[in-house]
């Protein structure tokens, strides 16, 4: 087995107001409760968790889940909001912890979360300096001008393309399954697959469409938007697979939305896609915020090792959280031939646990 392979951040939350979105800074209230760690008492006292004590040593909150169980089942790290809960085998960070206990969508847990503290968007962040010097301001804010509205539509606007998986995406290691996870679809109109994309609370965001056969001519364009969107906002897959990521501790970085598909048709829902070689600051502080142990960039044969390294040294965290960061490089293409312009997640599950063992490069 790969190690670290089993068998939030500056998201936002939308409300609809006279035609314009407000949004919450999901990115602003984790660091807005990390800067006033006496928050996370007031959380876990309003989303009904009992006997709530804080371990000045460790750093953490303990509390029971249920009234009358173990007082220490449940823990809470004040400085990367990392949650556990033993009674459930949960493994996560605040929100998911909450979500659990609530029973709520993402999106809805983002917007109780900030509605129990008093938390808006329009915050400023407290001159309070917490332990370590403010360990999550050692993420490279947003600047301003990245800090701007998204536009997001209905999940309605998926009714105008027939949910239907199709073989070209079967031949190529998406499941059937898999394309109905991530709702890819048909359509008529320019008769292209469709791929949604969704901001990082899960709100549709745009639509990609890949046509519709193997081989494509000069004039044509293998990916085209049937419903535009920057793609520097967002990242395709987080919000599917935010709970597994933050429940395996791993995550798997990867080009093209093929990428995130596949890796969940090989069994794990930890695959994430930028939608292209670069990577923002917008993408690279979410995926940072995270706080997992694992980062893995997998990105296709024939790109430079500097490319990858480079987008590497910039999830790379060393203070008192340190995460391994590494990256997939064949230098002799001994899994990946050379010219082939094959993504890692092309290969099958055995091959792509050999490249990792034998090709990861850690930074």
């Amino acid at each position: 087995m790969v190690h670290g392979i089993s068998g939030q951040s500056w998201d936002i939350v939308h409300l609809s107001i006279k035609g314009r979105w407000i949004v919450i800074d999901v990115y602003g209230l984790k660091d807005h409760i990390i800067n006033n760690p006496e928050k996370i008492e007031i959380i876990l006292e309003k989303s009904d968790f009992y006997k709530i004590e804080y371990n000045s040593r460790k750093l953490e909150y303990r509390c029971a889940r249920e009234e009358g169980s173990n007082p220490t089942s449940v823990k809470v790290n004040i400085n990367t909001l990392g949650s556990s809960c033993f009674s459930t085998n949960l493994h996560g960070d605040l929100i998911t912890l909450i979500q659990a206990k609530l029973g709520l969508s993402f999106s809805s847990t983002i917007s109780k979360i900030a509605d129990m503290i008093g938390f808006k968007s329009s915050e400023k962040t407290e001159t309070f300096t917490p332990p370590f010097g403010g360990f999550y301001r050692k993420i490279s804010r947003l600047r301003n001008e990245d800090d701007i509205e998204i536009q997001t539509y209905s999940d309605d606007i998926l009714l105008d393309y027939k949910s239907i998986p199709n073989m070209l995406f079967y031949k190529d290691g998406i499941s059937t399954d898999v394309q109905l996870q991530y709702e890819i679809g048909y359509d008529c109109m320019s008769g292209r697959i469709s791929v949604p994309w969704r901001s990082f609370d899960g709100s549709v965001v745009g639509v990609m469409g890949r046509l519709n056969k193997l081989k494509t001519s000069e004039d044509e364009k293998k990916w085209f938007p049937i419903q535009s969107f920057a793609k520097s906002k967002t990242i395709y897959g987080y919000s599917n697979n935010y709970n597994t990521i933050q429940e395996k501790g791993i995550v798997m970085v990867g080009e093209s939305e093929k990428h995130t598909l596949q890796i969940s048709s090989k069994g794990m829902d930890v695959g994430i896609s930028l939608g292209g070689t670069s990577m923002s600051e917008v993408q690279a502080n979410h995926i940072k915020s995270l706080f997992v142990k694992t980062n893995l960039i997998m990105f296709d044969e024939g790109l430079s090792e500097e490319i990858s390294r480079d987008i590497a040294m910039k999830l790379k965290l060393d203070k008192f959280f340190k995460n391994n960061v590494m990256y997939i490089y064949d230098k002799n293409n001994m899994y990946m031939p050379k010219g082939s312009k094959l993504s890692p997640s092309d290969l099958d599950r055995n091959t792509l646990k050999k490249l990792i063992e034998n090709c990861a490069k850690k930074i």
